[in-house]
């Protein structure tokens, strides 16, 4: 009788052929036994060469192919098809870098109660040859128990997650109306059934090119106005699963943990429908409030002179001058010697009401 891999490498993919066959071997390419992954294909409907590509490794993937119905119905057929234990995510257009499995599968292993380990990742533009390293703010352990560990986590993707297969099942189905960024309801609830552990160092290589999914560089609007639609759902989803396992939505820390997720949504539209300047004001405000338990009291300083600023100018413009600031090396090392934004810590707010010490919430430190 054959053994069951350790772990699968779940490839989603949609017309994605040209790009398929690196995500492949990226795969292969991993120091890890061979015995002990499973690479699953689950083809969303392609209508390109993805089949005749998956069928040059036919030896070595499991390929499925279903009607096109969006990244969270692949979800959905891979992990209901996964034999591994752990499942570790990746997206047809995209490539694993050495060691990534081996790191995920040392962080569970040393962390035997969390659920998830996850990783930050490289953007990656090939056809320039050029890759930098995406920011990163590690999270390790039960989120919900601090507000600042609610609020500077989630800064990863679908490329950067391997999930135990026992726990993700608390939180399934993922919602097939997610045609894309099905990967935010797994973010946003894997931290509420389980611990989580961050690996700093960055695995994947997230590719860029016009055909991406949640790709900001075309110019369609049709595709934009779905990704602030399905954005918009996942946080409702979110909302909903918590409210079903009784989750006090009222509750402080959520309440900032949910309105930070929907600033993110927020900030999306404007990069396509730009906002006037009081609906951009409000928008800055909103924003240093959430996060101000973050901040220095020089940084808040700071971030109402920066309102102001951007008040007086307008979104666009502000935004020009915003990202000549970001690119300048100087400019950052000045205001952050000047004005330093350190986290100062703060107090742990309870995870659980008494009434939910019992219940499904209650149990999710393991």
């Amino acid at each position: 009788m054959s053994r069951e891999p350790r772990v699968t490498a779940l490839i989603g993919t949609f017309n994605q052929g040209r790009f398929l066959g690196e995500a492949i071997e990226s795969v292969l390419a991993q120091d890890f036994p061979p015995s002990e992954i499973e690479i699953l294909v689950v083809d969303d409907g392609s209508t390109d060469s993805t089949p005749q590509v998956a069928s040059r490794y036919s030896d070595r993937i499991r390929y499925i192919r279903k009607e096109n119905g969006g990244q969270g119905s692949v979800f959905n057929v891979g992990f209901a098809e996964a034999r591994g234990e752990i499942i570790a995510l990746l997206d047809g257009d995209d490539v694993w870098l050495t060691g990534k499995i081996r790191s995920m599968i040392q962080a569970l292993d040393q962390h035997p109660a969390a659920g998830l380990a996850y990783h930050p990742y490289q953007i990656w533009y090939p056809e320039k040859n050029i890759c930098f390293n995406t920011e990163f703010h590690p999270v390790s352990g039960y989120v919900p128990d601090r507000l600042t560990d609610l609020l500077t986590y989630g800064d990863f993707g679908t490329c950067g997650m391997a999930l135990r297969k026992e726990v993700l099942q608390k939180i399934l189905p993922v919602p097939e109306k997610l045609v894309v960024y099905a990967d935010l309801y797994i973010v946003c609830l894997m931290i509420f059934v389980a611990p989580v552990v961050a690996h700093a160092e960055h695995l994947t290589r997230y590719r860029q090119h016009a055909g991406n999914l949640t790709s900001f560089a075309a110019g369609d609007q049709a595709r934009h106005e779905r990704r602030c639609r399905c954005y918009e759902e996942g946080l409702a989803a979110v909302r909903g699963w918590l409210a079903d396992n009784g989750f006090d939505l009222r509750r402080p820390d959520l309440a900032a943990f949910l309105e930070h997720q929907e600033l993110g949504g927020t900030e999306m539209r404007f990069a396509f429908s730009a906002p006037g300047r009081a609906e951009y004001f409000r928008f800055l405000r909103d924003h240093a409030r959430v996060h101000g338990p973050l901040w220095t009291p020089g940084y808040r300083a700071f971030q109402w002179v920066t309102s102001l600023t951007a008040l007086m100018m307008g979104y666009r413009r502000y935004e020009a001058l915003r990202a000549r600031y970001r690119r300048s090396i100087l400019l950052r090392e000045v205001r952050a010697a000047w004005i330093p934004d350190e986290r100062p810590e703060v107090a742990a707010i309870p995870a659980h009401s008494p009434q939910q010490a019992s219940g499904a919430a209650g149990g999710a430190r393991g």
